[in-house]
């Protein structure tokens, strides 16, 4: 068994910056780039793999070789349509806009697709950084659908502080928006459905308004939605998120840390400081920031030397 290194496939959208070029080295074509997909099998963007026997093909396909999928993919995986995380680093030199995300039920119903649940990973930010999550207590669908087609919005968002090492789980159906000058890593069910409610009333590079879905945002809303944030602490291994879609962890390994896969699932791992090496059975591997692979269910037993912080993600 192989571990898997991905190739990112790159987005501009008008909202990013720089930094994923300068501090992650990220080969992108652009001058700007808003988003790395890290780890996709999604139509919108799908990873190659860079190394090993399966190099140049993509993670979609080698995910769709049946007789291969327990052993990279795990037992939980046997039964799936297709695979289960979309995984991207983002960079917000600007405001992005408010938007929404569908849960399974209405996804499937009127996109055939899944739903959006996702978590953040605040990787760094700017002093008293904000983030909209949710709309203020007392707000009902009727007054934010006005407010909504009359682009009076602002007044009825929620904004909350974050600072760098902060987890902010968003459940399908909450209103939010990553805020200027804030840098994430960000795991999601795999889809890009994304239902935009308002977008400071800017324009697009062709000088167009972006398109607002406000009719399916109002659908799918949910009111009074409880903030779900941890404050990521130094612990060796601390778990971010367990829930029904997926399940997060972080990880710090100073020296030697020696880890087990579990036949039930793959790794989804993304590096997001340091440098370090990857031994197993039959191979070494040098890792380092902005670095992102697959850990296959069978590889079994594997040390990880040096100082490197790591996300893991699995079902």
């Amino acid at each position: 068994m192989e571990i898997l290194f991905l190739e990112p496939v790159y987005k501009d959208y008008i909202w990013g910056g720089q930094r994923l070029k300068k501090e992650f080295n990220k080969e992108t074509p652009y001058d700007n780039t808003a988003e790395s997909w890290e780890i996709s099998t999604n139509e919108h963007g799908k990873s190659k793999i860079k190394n090993g026997k399966f190099k140049d093909r993509y993670l979609s396909e080698i995910f769709n070789m049946i007789d291969m999928r327990e052993d990279i993919f795990g037992t939980k995986c046997l039964n799936l349509d297709k695979f289960p995380l979309l995984i991207k680093f983002i960079d917000a030199k600007k405001d992005l806009s408010v938007q929404v995300h569908p849960d399974d039920e209405y996804a499937r119903k009127y996109e055939n697709d899944s739903g959006k649940v996702e978590i953040w990973y605040i990787l760094d930010c700017k002093p008293n950084a904000k983030i909209i999550y949710g709309l203020k207590p007392q707000v009902n669908k009727s007054t934010f659908e006005k407010a909504l087609r009359t682009g009076n919005v602002e007044k009825y968002l929620n904004y909350i502080d974050i600072k760098k090492g902060d987890v902010i789980y968003v459940p399908s159906g909450t209103i939010h928006a990553i805020l200027a000058d804030t840098l994430i890593c960000e795991i999601q069910q795999n889809s890009d459905l994304t239902y935009r409610v308002y977008d400071w009333n800017r324009v697009d590079k062709n000088g167009q308004p972006r398109e607002l879905n406000i009719k399916k945002a109002i659908d799918v809303i949910k009111l009074n939605t409880e903030i779900k944030k941890v404050e990521s602490d130094n612990e060796d291994c601390q778990e971010l998120l367990n829930s029904k879609y997926f399940n997060v962890e972080k990880i710090e390994a100073n020296g030697i840390y020696t880890k087990k896969s579990d036949k039930k699932s793959f790794n989804a791992v993304n590096v997001i400081a340091g440098n370090g090496i990857i031994h197993t059975s039959d191979e070494e591997y040098m890792i380092k920031k902005g670095d992102s692979f697959i850990i296959p269910s069978a590889i079994g037993e594997y040390t990880i030397i040096g100082k490197v912080k790591l996300l893991y993600s699995y079902i």
